[in-house]
C-alpha cells in the first residue's frame, strides 16, 4: 500500500486537530498548518496527495485573497493532489471558487465526520489504482525487453532471471560472455530496455571492427584539427550514449594502450576528447561482451586486470546451444512463424522429425546458425511442412558403440580411436546414472546434478523412456550404447 500524506490548512486550532485525528484514524499521515504561506514553506517535506483547505471565516479580505492566490499557483503545478474545500456555511459562489482552485470536493461547515471519511476513502482508492497501474506499466516495459530472448532450459531461465534483476541497476557494469552466435547482443539490448535507462540511446560498438588507431577517437570523440583528417569536432560513441547504455561487443579486442583510458572513464565518468582541453561528464551504463577467455588474457598481460574487474561486476554467461537442447524447439518454432509471416507462408510448419533432427545437431554457430537454417528452410519450402532433409546440416553419420563399464565404484567410458560425438558421452552417462539408481529418476538427476525436468527431457531425446530400456535400467545392467558420431 502506498503511503498516504494529507495536509490541513485551517486557522482554527481545534478544527485542525479534529481533521488531523480523522485522517490518522483512517491510515493517513497528517500535517497541519495555520495558513497557506506556512504550508507553502513546508510543502516539499510533506508532499501531500490530499490537501484540506478551510477558508477563513471572517478576517481581512486582502489576506484571504492572498491565500487563495498562493493556493491557486501551487495547485497548478500539482494536478495529482486532491483539493478539498471546507467553506463557511454562508460562503457564496462556492462552485466558482472550486473551479478556480481546481478543487474536487466541497464541504460546508459544520461538516459531518462521515463526509470526511468518504472523501479520504475515495482518494485513497484512486491513489492505489494509479500506483498499481504505474507498477504494471513498469513491469510491462521490463518484460518487453526480454520478449526476444527465448529460453526454456533451466540454465537459460537462470541467465534471464539474473539479467532481469541486474537490469534495475542504473550504472552497474555487466559482462556478457559466451560463444559466437549465442545472443550476447540481444541480451544486452534486453537489459537496456528493462532498465531505468530504457528511454535513452542504446549504442552498440563492435570493438573488433574499428581500426585500432581510430578506437580512441571513436570512443571519446575529437576536436577539430586534433589530427590530419579531423576537419571538424566529432562526438564520441560514449557521448552519443549519454543517458543510456553503450554495449562494447568483443571488448577483448581493445588495444592495451586504450584500456587505461576506458578504466579512467569507468572510475570518473568523464571523457577527454582527442585534442580536447577539458573533461566532459558522461552518464552512461557500460555492458561489455566477449567470446574470449579474458582471465587468460589478463594472465598473459594482454588485458588489464583492473579493467577486467571494473567491467565484470556482474557476469552473465550464455551457454552454447548444444548445452541447452530444450531451447532448440521453441527457438525454431518462433522463428519459423516469424519468417513464414514475412514471406507470406502463414501455413508452414516444422515436422516433429525435423525438430528432432535440429535437436541432434551440435550447432557450432549456436542460435545465429539455427536462425539462418530456419530462414533458409522456410524460404525454400514448397509443401507447407518442413522435413529433416530441408536443413543444410550435412554430416556423415555412422553407427558406433560407446562401451561403458563400472570399475571399483566408478563409471569408466572408453573413448573410441575414431572419436565420438559429445552427445554419446551424455547419453552413456544418463544410462549409467539411471542404472546405478535402479531406474529412479530423482536419484539419477541427483547423481548428474541436473533437475528432474532436464533429465526427463534428455531421456526422451535419447529414447531411454521406452519400456525395454526401463527394464534394463532397473535390472542394474550397463550395456554399450549405440550412437552416431
Amino acid at each position: 500500500m502506498p503511503s498516504l500524506n494529507a495536509s490541513i490548512i485551517d486557522a482554527a486550532v481545534e478544527s485542525r486537530k479534529t481533521l488531523a485525528g480523522l485522517c490518522e484514524e483512517r491510515g493517513w499521515k497528517a500535517a497541519s498548518f495555520e495558513s497557506v504561506s506556512a504550508f507553502a514553506t513546508a510543502e516539499r517535506e510533506t508532499d501531500p496527495q490530499l490537501l484540506l483547505f478551510a477558508l477563513p471565516d471572517g478576517g481581512a479580505q486582502s489576506a484571504i485573497e492572498t491565500d487563495l492566490s498562493l493556493l491557486r499557483s501551487w495547485k497548478e503545478s500539482r494536478h495529482q493532489t486532491q483539493l478539498v474545500l471546507l467553506l463557511p456555511a454562508d460562503s457564496p459562489a462556492s462552485d466558482r471558487l472550486a473551479l478556480i482552485l481546481g478543487a474536487r470536493h466541497i464541504l460546508h461547515k459544520p461538516f459531518h465526520v462521515e463526509d470526511i471519511s468518504q472523501i479520504l476513502a475515495t482518494v485513497a482508492q484512486g491513489i492505489g489504482r494509479r500506483t498499481r497501474k504505474s507498477t504494471l506499466e513498469t513491469r510491462a516495459k521490463q518484460r518487453a525487453g526480454f520478449e526476444e530472448i527465448i529460453g526454456e532450459s533451466e540454465r537459460m531461465i537462470e541467465v534471464i532471471d539474473l539479467a532481469r534483476r541486474v537490469a534495475a541497476g542504473d550504472t552497474t557494469s555487466i559482462m556478457v560472455t559466451g560463444e559466437c552466435g549465442t545472443g550476447k547482443g540481444a541480451l544486452a539490448k534486453a537489459i537496456h530496455l528493462a532498465s531505468p535507462r530504457r528511454e535513452g540511446p542504446f549504442i552498440e560498438v563492435n570493438c573488433a571492427a574499428i581500426p585500432r588507431n581510430l578506437l580512441e577517437s571513436e570512443f571519446f570523440g575529437h576536436e577539430a584539427g586534433a589530427f590530419t583528417d579531423a576537419k571538424e569536432e566529432k562526438m564520441g560513441l560514449f557521448e552519443c550514449a549519454h543517458g543510456g547504455t553503450i554495449f562494447l561487443d568483443e571488448v577483448g579486442e581493445i588495444d592495451y594502450s586504450l584500456q587505461a583510458k576506458l578504466l579512467k572513464f569507468l572510475d570518473a565518468r568523464v571523457i577527454w576528447r582527442v585534442g580536447g582541453t577539458r573533461f566532459l561528464p558522461v552518464d552512461v551504463r557500460v555492458i561489455s561482451a566477449t567470446n574470449r577467455d579474458l582471465k587468460t588474457a589478463v594472465e598473459e598481460k594482454r588485458f588489464r586486470e583492473d579493467l577486467f574487474y571494473r567491467l565484470n561486476v556482474i557476469e552473465l554467461r550464455i551457454p552454447p546451444l548444444r548445452e541447452r537442447i530444450a531451447d532448440i524447439r521453441p527457438i525454431a518454432l518462433a522463428y519459423a512463424r516469424q519468417f513464414a509471416g514475412r514471406m507470406n507462408k502463414g501455413g508452414i510448419r516444422l515436422s516433429e522429425a525435423a525438430i528432432e533432427a535440429l535437436e541432434r545437431y551440435a550447432w557450432p554457430g549456436n542460435v545465429r546458425e539455427l536462425i539462418n537454417v530456419i530462414e533458409r528452410a522456410v524460404l525454400l519450402n514448397v509443401t507447407g511442412t518442413i522435413a529433416p532433409g530441408e536443413f543444410p546440416l550435412a554430416r556423415e553419420e555412422r553407427a558406433t558403440t560407446l562401451p561403458i563399464k563400472e570399475e571399483e565404484g566408478r563409471i569408466v567410458i572408453n573413448l573410441p580411436s575414431g572419436g565420438v560425438a559429445l552427445e554419446a558421452v551424455e547419453e552413456a552417462l544418463i544410462a549409467a546414472a539411471l542404472a546405478r539408481s535402479q531406474g529412479n529418476i530423482t536419484g539419477a538427476a541427483r547423481l548428474l546434478r541436473v533437475g528432474r525436468g532436464t533429465l526427463r527431457y534428455k531421456m526422451k531425446k535419447f529414447g531411454i523412456e521406452s519400456p525395454d530400456a526401463k527394464k534394463k535400467l532397473q535390472s542394474g545392467s550397463i550395456e554399450p550404447v549405440t550412437v552416431t558420431d
